[in-house]
């Protein structure tokens, strides 16, 4: 496929209804990983020290219940964009793209140290793969790959996507 048509096709997946409805997908499964990780935590109680303590009500008063206003939105955003305007995707998708940071700036992560495992994957791949795409959706819908030509070729930028599903994004008349 040639870098022309490859960008073109892109733009128009990252800008995409299904795209963004996929990215949410990962992000439901993180706050679903995080809620059983945060019971499994207080059913088990595996330890006392006051800092990683804190650090849980932190999480279940603060993040999970932002978390859980990102996703409430998903229904206003997507009729939004099918009024023509994407606003509200690309609000939601910063949300998402800059969750992992503010987390880490603001909240203790503590108490993930005493969680199996396998709940800790399930949360940081899926907010990791929600956050890659919600950057790229942000990134098509706010400029940011038209400020910067030939990033959205970048895989190390934007994750490697299948061009059999970039074929998908063709319009009549378009060929590979």
């Amino acid at each position: 496929m040639n870098p022309e048509l490859k960008k073109k096709l892109l733009e128009r997946l990252f800008s995409s209804e299904a795209y963004y409805l996929e990215m949410m997908e990962y992000y439901t499964a993180a706050l679903n990983a995080a809620k059983e990780a945060l019971n499994w935590f207080e059913q088990h109680q595996p330890t006392t020290e006051k800092p990683v303590l804190d650090s849980l009500h932190a999480w279940k008063i603060r993040v999970i219940p932002n978390m859980e206003g990102y996703l409430s939105g998903k229904e206003e955003d997507i009729e939004q964009y099918r009024l023509g305007d994407p606003d509200y995707m690309e609000g939601t998708a910063f949300n998402v793209m800059s969750l992992n940071r503010n987390i880490s700036q603001n909240v203790s992560e503590k108490w993930w140290d005493y969680v199996p495992q396998e709940l800790q994957d399930a949360y940081f791949d899926n907010l990791y793969k929600a956050s890659k795409m919600a950057a790229n959706i942000y990134r098509a819908l706010g400029g940011g790959f038209a400020a910067r030509p030939g990033a959205i070729l970048d895989e190390e930028i934007t994750g490697p996507v299948d061009e059999q599903q970039l074929l998908k994004y063709l319009k009549p008349g378009e060929h590979a």
